[in-house]
């Protein structure tokens, strides 16, 4: 009985996800100027459902009377935001672990100067850093005449290393800040304690039950964490000029265009978290040993 409620439930979401974006890509058409038009939101509401029943016939309008079809010509800017996400993503868990598992070594004076300065950083305004970035790269092939990283995507030529690195700056922080927090509450258990009262090296508790226990507390909050990735997808991929999904989106903004857009980016990470709840059993999700 639980598998079935949790398969309507799953049902529920998507059904009701599917509405919400549905709704929201044709805002637009409910007011004109300042006056609500019902009406045209509804037809608009209805065009695009009806277009849905010939994907393959999808257009979108370039300019001039041109229109191309949204497939394949979404794939592609598809492909730039998976890239620039997984990677920050990868490149954000990668360096927390290893800050992480450094400063958890270190006295709770010492531990908590980092977490005061992981704040501090966290609040600086994403956009500080990437224009950061990308002056030390001009700066650097002024002074060298070598060019190591593009920062801005021209051409053939497409920006990737640095978006990524000024897209992971924010979520380290909170990863870490997480990650370090967890792991203290870890080690203060009795477990952790009995672990090393019977002659267990600290890392060896650290890497085999402390992180095991950590990560999936820290699941938790992969939504808050997600959520970072794509309020900042849109700033960097502008930025550096990255024809990313969301640029694609404010570029074309039609209800279609919006539609679609969003349908790729939130159905994988809702599938993703609704596989979690129904897979995962419930005491490894409350940290269990």
């Amino acid at each position: 009985m639980t598998i079935v409620n949790a398969l309507l439930s799953f049902i529920w979401k998507m059904v009701s996800s599917f509405t919400a974006i549905l709704l929201i890509s044709c805002i637009p058409y409910l007011f004109e100027g300042f006056k609500p038009t019902i009406h045209v939101y509804f037809q608009s509401i209805g065009k695009v459902l009806m277009s849905l029943t010939s994907i393959k016939d999808l257009e979108f309008s370039t300019g001039r009377n041109v229109f191309r079809p949204i497939f394949p010509t979404i794939i592609s800017p598809l492909k730039d935001s998976l890239v620039l996400m997984g990677g920050s993503l990868m490149l954000s868990i990668v360096i927390s672990l290893i800050v992480a598992f450094i400063i958890v070594n270190f006295k709770k004076k010492v531990i908590d100067v980092f977490q005061e300065v992981f704040t501090y950083v966290q609040a600086v305004p994403d956009i500080f850093y990437i224009i950061v970035l990308q002056v030390l790269v001009v700066w650097f092939y002024q002074r060298t005449n070598l060019q190591f990283l593009n920062f801005a995507s021209y051409g053939e030529e497409k920006a990737i290393i640095l978006p990524i690195l000024s897209l992971s700056i924010t979520p380290t922080m909170i990863i870490t800040k997480l990650l370090i927090s967890q792991m203290l509450d870890e080690l203060s258990k009795s477990y952790a304690n009995l672990a090393i009262a019977k002659g267990l090296t600290f890392r060896r508790v650290i890497f085999v039950h402390v992180l095991r226990n950590t990560i999936y507390s820290c699941f938790h909050y992969s939504k808050t964490i997600i959520l970072f990735f794509l309020t900042n997808l849109l700033i960097v991929e502008y930025l550096f000029n990255v024809p990313g999904i969301m640029s694609f989106i404010l570029q074309y903004p039609y209800p279609e265009v919006f539609f679609i857009g969003l349908l790729f980016i939130y159905y994988p990470i809702s599938i993703l978290f609704q596989c979690y709840e129904l897979f995962v059993p419930a005491v490894i999700k409350k940290g269990g040993v």
